[in-house]
């Protein structure tokens, strides 16, 4: 039998009491041999299926994802789809019921329509239908924040109401968080970790936020949270778990992760140490205890399988498209993991549907469809988030424009100009197969913009527009953060030029005339998370207090209506030539 403990300090807490009989009930075993293909799946022999190897050692088996972000039905690739990867891990648990199933964060949030018009409960029924075990908390799943996030842990119906006659059941799996911590009275707000027994042998799992959450979702979703040091919280329950429970054993499910040498490869054995676009993984497992066997990463949606300082270091692409296949080796002995190997497999269509996860997505896809399959427009070429040299895109050009179309009126602040974060853009709008004109979908507007940001215009100097622009190109190799702008604006940037001093200010056009550095209130509209954003940038940077916003206008729809209600407005739309944003070397 399989056993569960979860530390101390979560015991305590009422919704981990309530939640503590279901884990047990679903919980179990782990173990299984590697597996490599769709063909493998299909053709494998169920008796090859083992608790023990050759030597008498204890073989156990993880299966991992992440990054799901409610990606129900199939993304457009060949791969995915919630209904093929349920076939998946049913048929490898089905084989050997020895199998833990794991994530690392984000299975909610920047979801399609089919998952978010549900407030997400489509897919928490369908990862909990699938067996998963436990998750971390990723960024995404503070979206709507704590209270929303207790909600879909422990259940009850949304604030909006229940769908259909009964309460929402809550996950089937425990979310861990050992280093998100309650403000005021410095409790944990998830357990830190849970400990798995495999035939008396314990395993323990550690659950690990990214760190800097509060500056990826909006200040008031975590207002009230703490998230702490990642490689001092996860030294200090791999402490606790040698030594005040025994474990030798200890898996660490981070949202945190690096950026793989070659995206086309699942398999990458060496990662990009010299990305400038976050935290390295590499930095927290070099400086972690070595007690930890795997770590199973998230966040940047890459596929990889390291080896870091004697630590597996997986990752899973993102939105179910990648299944991580890890075996462990454990002395019956010392109780020690000797072995370890992992797997990247492309959870391929040519399987069949699991039809109980199949019935979910249909069901709610047909609840659904009335709002997603509504035609609002048109298109007559791609528009995608790929940028440019300069890091312009033709999406961003659209969604900017569309902005800038709505707030430009003297109901929503008279704007001059609009930007755009692309980090904001989650999927592109594409032709249809060979057509030289498609119709776009309300469904499809919500793809790419899937966060429901109001927009708001406030009134910034040339300095300070200045600061925000100079701000996005730290990194001259990071061309995805430039800021997307609105037709009639334009600027250049010295890729060469040291940090801060990157654009002329003289360079700043508005309607072809270079922006008046006497003019105190230019009206610049983003969604509101990036005015958040550009709010702590200006206050760092002391060119601005948050009481001289006061007279922010907020606008009454969201960005995604925003774009719809342009679409509407527009005749069929062509991509910008992209020639707003020009960098010279």
């Amino acid at each position: 039998m399989k056993k569960v403990l979860c530390d101390k300090a979560s015991r305590k807490h009422t919704y981990i009491m309530a939640l503590s009989i279901t884990m047990v009930m679903f919980l179990i075993l782990v173990s299984i041999t590697s597996v490599a293909s769709s063909e493998d799946i299909k053709n494998s022999d169920s008796n090859n299926a083992f608790n023990f190897n050759k030597s008498g050692n204890i073989s156990v088996h993880i299966l991992a994802i992440n990054d799901f972000h409610g990606q129900l039905e199939p993304p457009s690739y060949d791969a995915g789809g919630a209904e093929y990867l349920t076939t998946y891990i049913k048929k490898f648990k089905s084989e050997n019921p020895n199998t833990i199933v794991v994530s690392a964060g984000d299975n909610i949030g920047a979801s399609p329509l089919i998952s978010a018009h549900f407030h997400d409960e489509p897919t928490i029924k369908a990862l909990s239908m699938m067996g998963f075990d436990f998750s971390a908390v990723g960024n995404h799943e503070l979206d709507k924040g704590l209270d929303e996030l207790m909600r879909i842990q422990y259940g009850g119906c949304h604030p909006d109401g229940c769908l259909g006659n009964s309460s929402f059941e809550g996950a089937h799996f425990q979310y861990l968080a050992a280093n998100i911590v309650n403000n005021s009275t410095n409790d944990l707000v998830f357990p830190a970790y849970a400990v798995t027994y495999v035939h008396g042998v314990p395993i323990g799992f550690i659950g690990i936020a990214l760190e800097s959450t509060p500056m990826t979702v909006s200040k008031f979703a975590v207002k009230g949270l703490k998230f702490l040091n990642e490689t001092e919280t996860i030294n200090k329950y791999v402490k606790e778990l040698k030594d005040n429970k025994g474990v030798k054993n200890i898996v660490v499910l981070i949202h945190n992760g690096g950026y793989s040498q070659d995206r086309k490869s699942l398999n990458n054995t060496l990662l990009d140490h010299n990305s400038s676009k976050s935290m390295h993984i590499s930095d927290v497992v070099n400086n972690t205890d070595r007690s930890v066997a795997v770590f199973i990463t998230g966040h940047t949606h890459q596929a990889y399988n390291a080896l870091i300082n004697g630590s597996l270091v997986t990752q899973a692409d993102a939105q179910g498209k990648v299944l991580t296949d890890i075996d462990l080796v454990i002395s019956n002995e010392t109780h020690a993991v000797i072995e370890k190997k992992a797997r990247n497999i492309i959870v391929s269509r040519d399987v069949p549907k699991d039809s109980g996860v199949a019935g979910l997505v249909m069901r709610y896809k047909s609840l659904v469809a009335p709002i997603a399959d509504k035609v609002i427009g048109s298109i007559k070429g791609n528009f995608t988030a790929e940028t440019n040299e300069a890091g312009e895109s033709t999406l961003g050009d659209l969604i900017a424009d569309a902005q800038l179309y709505y707030t430009h009126n003297l109901s929503y602040g008279c704007a001059d100009v609009a930007f755009t974060d692309p980090e904001g853009i989650r999927s592109d709008l594409n032709l249809s197969g060979s057509e030289r004109q498609s119709n776009v979908t309300y469904g499809q507007v919500f793809s790419v913009q899937p966060f429901g940001n109001k927009l708001v215009t406030m009134t910034l100097n040339v300095t300070q527009i200045k600061d925000l622009l100079e701000n996005q190109l730290h990194y001259s190799d990071n061309k995805s953060s430039t800021l997307q702008v609105s037709k009639g604006f334009g600027y250049t940037w010295n890729k060469s030029a040291p940090v801060g001093d990157r654009i002329n200010i003289s360079g700043i056009m508005i309607n072809g005339t270079s922006i008046d550095p006497n003019n105190p209130s230019y009206h610049v509209t983003m969604d509101s998370f990036m005015a958040e954003k550009a709010i702590s940038i200006l206050e760092a940077d002391n060119m601005i207090n948050e009481s001289s916003l006061d007279g922010m206008n907020v606008t009454a729809l969201d960005d995604v209506n925003v774009t719809a209600n342009y679409f509407s407005h527009s005749k069929a739309m062509n991509p910008e030539p992209g020639n707003r944003i020009a960098v010279v070397e």
